[in-house]
């Protein structure tokens, strides 16, 4: 095996430029996954609020985001990408898959840039498979734009540092708040900058009176100042949301002991704790052993550059999660929901690479192929569930098959005959699959307006029934919809006259979570 081994070994060590064809691979298999599962899943009410937001202009963009939980700027630019790439869930969904496979791309380059090429190619097959990234490759949400900035952030601050230009220093100011003006807890990578920072400037021996100098350079001050003043304008909504959730509460389940194995099994199976039994326990078990027993080896035979390089992707990769649990416990809410750190999974792959290919200079070939097979077997059997799950919420509990059961009304219904949502949060999953022959409405009474993320339907008047004695006049039979395990649809008003339900069987759930009711209803 050894012998087999040596000569592609050898190849790849005489020509170094044949990475770009292993990177080039790389991407295409990794668009090959995530473009086949891409329409898989209906749209969810995340997904959902993207689809209706980006319909208004730029600057109604602003005003309905200034009383949500994001800020504006994925909005912005998936409104302009979906003008070129429609509005439908290839569209919507595809700019995600964009942003993953460039933040692949940069990934692969800090790799090699910080740790060599072997390194950069094993955490290239790492990521490529990384069950998370698929999943949320595949999400119209701004989670792989705030990965993207985040490890281009990382990227540039690693040259400021080598070259001590100050140009670097203001693209990285810039890109902090390009993460801040996209989501809110690219805050957490930020912060595990300067954890590195702070380590670094301790390691250079600085007194406690010499560190604040040292740490608080005029570069990096510079860079903070650029990305305040970026973000300047954005802060006070900011900061208003944040305590809107702090004090209203949200729908993120309190953090508990079992938090950081959920963590992990969803990293690696997209599976949560409880699901990852027997031999796929077994298996991480085995992963995070290996991981602790060779991390000392690795650092030891780091050169003290190689250290701080070390301690950079091993800061992205755990401070967040870290913060994120901390700051998650009472008195605070919890904010810990494992897509929001997907920058962190990303380092987490670059970090595996490096313990597993340095710690094991010394074994046999086969010996250190092994982990690295069982690390991407793992994850491919997640890639399979990332399939299999969908848009299924994990943090509800609810799968989401609002689609399906438009599909069944657009086939049984007749020509003209428009659904109605009993909820907003059922119109906002249904209205992207409005047809001219069924129009999908919401009745304005039915809804108190209380949530930010609801003012788009309340300033505006579309698909929205005002009097519904009106609507009745136009549209007689109506299709009724939402979710509801038994029974049908309850009617908004009881001389509503039930003419048929149709159902939807979810195999993943074996259950019929949505219904679609058609009513006759009569004008008084």
């Amino acid at each position: 095996m050894n012998t087999f081994l040596a000569k592609p070994l050898a190849f790849l060590k005489a020509h170094p430029k044949v990475d770009i064809a292993f990177l080039a691979v790389a991407l295409l298999v990794f668009l090959t996954i995530t473009l086949f599962n891409i329409t898989n899943a209906g749209i969810w009410f995340d997904e959902a609020f993207s689809s209706y937001l980006i319909q208004f202009n730029y600057l109604d963009i602003v005003r309905y985001t200034a009383t949500d939980v994001h800020p504006p700027l994925y909005y912005w630019t998936l409104k302009a990408w979906t003008e070129l790439f429609g509005i439908g869930e290839f569209g919507l969904r595809s700019m995600s898959v964009f942003f993953a496979a460039a933040t692949i791309v940069v990934s692969f380059f800090l790799a090699r840039r910080l740790f060599g090429r072997k390194v950069a190619l094993v955490s290239l097959l790492f990521l490529i498979l990384s069950p998370m990234l698929v999943r949320y490759s595949d999400e119209a949400r701004m989670y792989t734009m705030a990965a993207f900035i985040i490890v281009s952030a990382t990227y540039v601050l690693v040259k400021a540092v080598e070259s001590k230009q100050r140009r670097w220093w203001v693209f990285y100011g810039v890109l902090v708040a390009l993460g801040m003006w996209t989501h809110y807890f690219t805050a957490l990578a930020w912060l595990s900058h300067w954890a590195w920072r702070a380590w670094v400037t301790y390691r250079k021996g600085a007194t406690s009176r010499q560190w604040a100098g040292k740490f608080f350079t005029k570069p990096w001050i510079l860079a903070h100042i650029v990305a305040i003043g970026v973000f300047f304008p954005w802060l006070y909504f900011m900061a208003k949301q944040l305590g809107v959730v702090q004090a209203a509460g949200f729908w993120i389940s309190p953090v508990g002991v079992d938090t950081p194995s959920n963590y992990l099994s969803n990293v690696f199976y997209y599976l949560d704790h409880g699901q990852a039994q027997s031999w796929l326990a077994l298996a991480i078990i085995t992963v995070i052993i290996l991981v602790i027993v060779l991390i000392p080896k690795v650092y030891k035979s780091f050169t003290r550059s190689e250290k701080s390089n070390f301690i950079l992707i091993s800061a992205i990769a755990f401070v967040p999660p870290l913060l994120l649990f901390f700051t998650s416990l009472p008195p605070l809410r919890s904010s810990f929901v494992e897509r929001y750190l997907i920058p962190a999974i990303i380092a987490l792959m670059i970090f595996l690479a490096v313990v597993l290919v340095v710690g094991s200079k010394k074994w046999r070939p086969i010996y250190r192929a092994l982990p690295i097979l069982l690390i991407a077997g793992m994850m491919i059997f997640g890639i399979t569930n990332v399939y299999k799950y969908g848009n299924y919420n994990k943090n509800t509990n609810f799968h989401i098959v609002t689609r399906e059961v438009i599909k069944e009304v657009q086939v049984k219904g007749k020509p003209g005959e428009p659904i109605v949502a009993n909820t907003p949060w059922n119109f906002y999953e249904s209205v992207p699959y409005a047809t001219n022959e069924h129009p999908i409405y919401f009745i304005d009474a039915n809804n108190e307006y209380i949530y930010g993320s609801l003012d788009m339907l309340k300033d505006n008047d579309m698909h929205k029934i005002k009097d519904i004695n009106a609507f009745a006049k136009s549209h007689p039979v109506i299709w009724y919809i939402g979710d509801a395990l038994s029974g049908d649809i309850a009617p908004y008003d009881n001389s509503w006259v039930k003419l048929q339900t149709v159902t939807y069987f979810d195999p993943l759930m074996n259950n019929e979570p949505y219904r679609a009711t058609q009513y006759r209803i009569n004008a008084e």
